[in-house]
C-alpha cells in the first residue's frame, strides 16, 4: 500500500512539475513575440503579431495553473490581480503609424468550479461617458489599478487606466467593470454624479506633454485627481492645451453613489 501511495504521489508531482515547466516555456514564447512586436515596422505586421500573442495567451490562460502563475517574464504586458484575488487583467497596446493606439486585453476570472477567460475587443471609437459597453465593444486602455466596489446584484471593480490616444493628447480613465449574477460582463455603471449628470465612467483628456494623477484613498473612500484646465481661456475645450492647474477634485462615496467634489484640500494626505 505504501509503495502504491508513493507511486501516486510521484506521478502527480511529476504532472504538476510538467505543468509549471510548460507555462514557463509558453511564457518565453510570448516574450519572444513581444520582442518581435517592438521591432515591427508596419501597422499590418504589428496587428498580426498582436493577434498571435492574443491567441497564444487565450489558450495559455485556460490552464487552471496559470491563475497563480506570475508571468514575471512578460515585461511588455500589463498584469493586474484584484485585491479579492478573483480577477486578473492582462493587457497591452500597439502604437500605429498615425499616432493612435490599439489595445488588447484578456480577463481571467475565478469562478466556483473553473477559471473563466474572456477576450476584450477594442472598438477603436471614442468612449462615451454615459454609455455601457460589452466586452466585444471595449473602449480600450492600459489598466494599472483595480479597486473592488460594492454594487447590488453584481461583482464590480473600479479600473484606473491610461490611453495614449494620439499625437496631441493622452487620456486617463476611471472605468467600472461589472460581473452580474449570471456572469455577464459589462463596462460602465451609472453611479457617478458629475455636475448635474449621471455618468458610467470618467474620461480625462489632456496635453501629451502634461502629466495627470489619479489616486484612490481607501480610508476616505474617494478618488483624488488633478483638476485639468486650459493654459489660456481661449483654448477652452481644446484638450491639447489642457493640464493640471495645481488644484484637485475628488469622487467621494456617498450613499451608493460617487459624487464629484471640486477643489478639495489634499494637504497632509
Amino acid at each position: 500500500m505504501r509503495k502504491f501511495l508513493l507511486v501516486v504521489f510521484v506521478f502527480f508531482s511529476g504532472l504538476n512539475a510538467f505543468a509549471q515547466v510548460d507555462l514557463g516555456v509558453k511564457e518565453k514564447e510570448l516574450a519572444s513575440n513581444f520582442e518581435l512586436l517592438l521591432k515591427a515596422d508596419t501597422d499590418s505586421l504589428k496587428l498580426s503579431i498582436c493577434g498571435d500573442i492574443e491567441d497564444q495567451f487565450l489558450e495559455l490562460l485556460s490552464n487552471e495553473e496559470s491563475f497563480v502563475y506570475p508571468f514575471s517574464g512578460l515585461a511588455n504586458m500589463g498584469k493586474l490581480t484584484s485585491p479579492d484575488e478573483l480577477l486578473r487583467i492582462f493587457n497591452w497596446n500597439c502604437v500605429l503609424s498615425d499616432g493612435t493606439y490599439r489595445y488588447f486585453g484578456i480577463l481571467q476570472i475565478k469562478e466556483k468550479k473553473a477559471i473563466r477567460v474572456e477576450k476584450l475587443v477594442d472598438s477603436t471609437a471614442d468612449t462615451d461617458m454615459m454609455k455601457q459597453y460589452s466586452i466585444s465593444n471595449w473602449g480600450g486602455a492600459l489598466y494599472y489599478q483595480i479597486i473592488p466596489i460594492k454594487q447590488k446584484g453584481s461583482r464590480s471593480y473600479f479600473l484606473l487606466g491610461w490611453d495614449g490616444n494620439n499625437y496631441q493628447t493622452s487620456k486617463k480613465i476611471i472605468e467600472i467593470l461589472n460581473i452580474d449574477k449570471e456572469g455577464k460582463l459589462s463596462f460602465g455603471s451609472p453611479v457617478i454624479l458629475w455636475r448635474g449628470k449621471v455618468l458610467n465612467r470618467v474620461v480625462f483628456e489632456y496635453a501629451k506633454q502634461a502629466r495627470m494623477t489619479i489616486q484612490y484613498e481607501e480610508k476616505a473612500k474617494r478618488f483624488v485627481f488633478d483638476h485639468l484646465a486650459p493654459s489660456k481661456p481661449i483654448y477652452q475645450n481644446q484638450f491639447e492645451y489642457y493640464g493640471p492647474d495645481f488644484s484637485y477634485d475628488a469622487l467621494e462615496y456617498r450613499k451608493g453613489k460617487w459624487v464629484l467634489v471640486e477643489n478639495v484640500d489634499v494637504r497632509n494626505k
